[in-house]
């Protein structure tokens, strides 16, 4: 401001508009405005505006890449971290545009997939306890007002991504037990299925684990128990289903085969000789039998 006198030209305005376009480029034009009317310089904001428009410097993205790049009669200048983080945030909402424009859906609409996502990969990696939602913001150049847009709070998150978990296992159940008439085989191909799911070592198969030393804020739990029972469920209707003996407890019978299955990943292997699916149909061998509680489901069950 030095350079110029207390009554400086149209063109020394621009210049110091500009100016502070290449110097402090995260400034928007109301900013930039009360700054100069504070040294006595009568202009408004859609003036400022104006002046970076003519000069292709209307957006923060605009001004930043030419702050880097050295535009007009500036040299090029190191971002700062704040800056670099701005940057960034704004390349990709450039791609998620274009990717939006491609699969004709709303930017909202991927950018809330794109941060389960990545919400799943932190909760798988730190739990949910050690993940904050700093973290997940970085990791999707999102800033925290912009993540609350879409979710309320870290519980609201973590429920979203465990549900989403036991929706995909859930549809792989149903799609297996809907190719078997069989009631046996419609259990042990529920359990292959499952096995394979939870060994899986994708971050939703291991965000939906279960882990029994693990107890989440109260509402949160209410959202995971649900989320379970209705994994559980339908292994209570195959069971339900099953010719058993009538001496048979088929709720202890249930319950130590999700015992089993859960368990299964504390000492699975993958260079093990028996694979994911081929365990948890042998499984069901080991928890029923073939004596006491399995009956010929092709004869007569009453005695």
């Amino acid at each position: 401001m030095s350079d110029f006198n207390n009554n400086p030209s149209k063109t020394e305005i621009e210049e110091l508009v500009l100016q502070y376009a290449l110097e402090q480029p995260k400034l928007g034009q109301f900013s930039v405005a009360n700054i100069l009317q504070d040294f006595g310089i009568k202009i408004s904001p859609s003036t400022v505006r104006n002046i970076w428009k003519r000069n292709g410097l209307e957006t923060s993205y605009l001004r930043l890449m030419a702050k880097s790049k050295g535009k007009g009669n500036s040299r090029k200048k190191t971002l700062s971290d704040d800056e670099v983080k701005l940057l960034q945030r704004e390349h990709h909402s450039r791609r998620l545009a274009e990717k939006a424009k491609d699969q004709n859906e709303s930017i909202s609409e991927l950018r809330r997939e794109e941060t389960l996502l990545a919400a799943a990969r932190i909760f798988a990696t730190n739990g949910y306890a050690e993940t904050s939602l700093r973290e997940i913001c970085d990791a999707v150049g999102m800033q925290p007002a912009s993540l609350y847009y879409h979710f309320t709070s870290k519980e609201e998150l973590f429920a979203t991504v465990h549900h989403l978990g036991i929706t995909s296992i859930n549809r792989a159940l149903d799609e297996t037990i809907s190719q078997y008439k069989d009631p046996w085989e419609r259990l042990e191909e529920a359990c292959a299925t499952a096995l394979k799911f939870q060994l899986n070592p994708s971050e939703l198969a291991i965000v939906v684990r279960v882990d029994p030393g693990i107890r989440f804020p109260a509402q949160l739990q209410e959202k995971i128990d649900a989320d379970r029972a209705s994994y559980e469920n339908r292994f209570r209707n195959l069971i339900d289903n099953l010719p058993l003996h009538k001496k048979a407890d088929r709720t202890l019978l249930r319950l130590t085969l999700l015992g089993a299955l859960n368990w299964t990943r504390m000492w699975y292997q993958d260079s093990g000789r028996l694979s994911a699916e081929e365990i948890g149909r042998e499984l069901i061998r080991i928890v029923f039998g073939y004596g006491y509680q399995r009956v010929d489901h092709h004869s007569s069950c009453k005695e």
